[in-house]
């Protein structure tokens, strides 16, 4: 049997729908009917000989190998565009709205858009910084067009890649537990997925807990650890000198390992965009040392 050719643009259409949730808006984006799209998704998933999209009324989901499909249809459509983008006169007012987590290797990431900004001089970007759950919700609204975040490891939407790396347990060099009384933390504000995996691993674990401190910017939390205020969890790009790692031998429970995406609306990228992501994912590969690419 020879080798199936999947169609660029039977792939534009399947990740399009993903992204947008909706047959209608993607036929809207790419010029083409509701009925039209439906066609070209349909002529994909007899191409692979499997269902890929689950609709239940208006509701839209992946199939199991409609995920597997996604993240390799992401990376054919990534060349197809980044290649057809040297033929393109470039958009005079072109923007990028990008999402980084104020809480996972923010100031590195910020550097490296530095580059990006210099080489793609036409495109104007705009970075937001927030909590990884308001960047996923700015991504489903269409406010940020690529976005850094911790998530559960189950959101395939706007998935590019992702890596899992373990969060540890810090405090300052001369910090010492309580005996008898609550755990003192240092945590991001409600809605953080570093605090609730500290708070889930105490609940389970039986011991009690406070927060002694509390700041939305990554800045505030390593200082205030540094100053023994409490501990925290934090991950190998934003653990600095000053603090020590904190295990199970000191009578702490294991914290559970953090997913960490790359998210894209890639219906709307230019070769701007790309060239984020990469410089993205390049940097996100050299600052999780103990990263495992997915």
């Amino acid at each position: 049997m020879g080798a199936v050719n999947l169609s660029t643009e039977l792939l534009r259409a399947f990740i399009t729908v993903i992204e947008v949730a909706s047959f209608t808006r993607a036929a809207e984006i790419l010029g083409r009917t509701q009925p039209a799209i439906s066609l070209q998704v349909k002529r994909l998933e007899e191409a692979v000989g499997y269902p890929l999209i689950e609709r239940k009324g208006k509701d839209i989901s992946l199939t199991e190998r409609g995920e597997a499909l996604a993240i390799h249809a992401r990376q054919i459509l990534r060349l197809n565009d980044l290649a057809m983008a040297q033929f393109e006169q470039p958009s005079p007012s072109s923007k990028l709205r990008v999402g980084l987590p104020v809480d996972y290797a923010v100031n590195t990431l910020q550097s490296c858009l530095t580059d990006v900004v210099r080489k793609f001089t036409e495109t104007q970007i705009e970075i937001r910084c927030d909590l990884s759950r308001h960047l996923l919700t700015a991504m489903r609204s269409n406010e940020i067009d690529i976005a850094v975040a911790l998530f559960d490891g189950d959101d395939q939407q706007f998935l590019f890649r992702n890596w899992k790396e373990q969060p540890t347990w810090v405090g300052a060099t001369n910090f010492e537990i309580p005996e008898g009384s609550d755990i003192p933390l240092v945590a991001h504000p409600y809605g953080c997925v570093y605090r609730d995996r500290m708070a889930a691993a105490l609940k389970l674990a039986g011991k009690s807990w406070r927060i002694a401190y509390s700041s939305p910017g990554i800045g505030g939390v390593q200082r205030a650890v540094q100053d023994g205020l409490g501990l925290s969890c934090l991950t190998a790009p934003t653990v600095q000198s000053g603090m020590r790692k904190f295990s199970e031998k000191d009578g702490l429970p294991v914290l559970s390992p953090l997913h960490i995406g790359l998210f894209a609306r890639q219906a709307q990228l230019g070769a701007g965009g790309y060239a984020a992501m990469d410089a993205m994912a390049r940097t996100l590969e050299l600052q999780s040392s103990d990263a495992q690419v997915e």
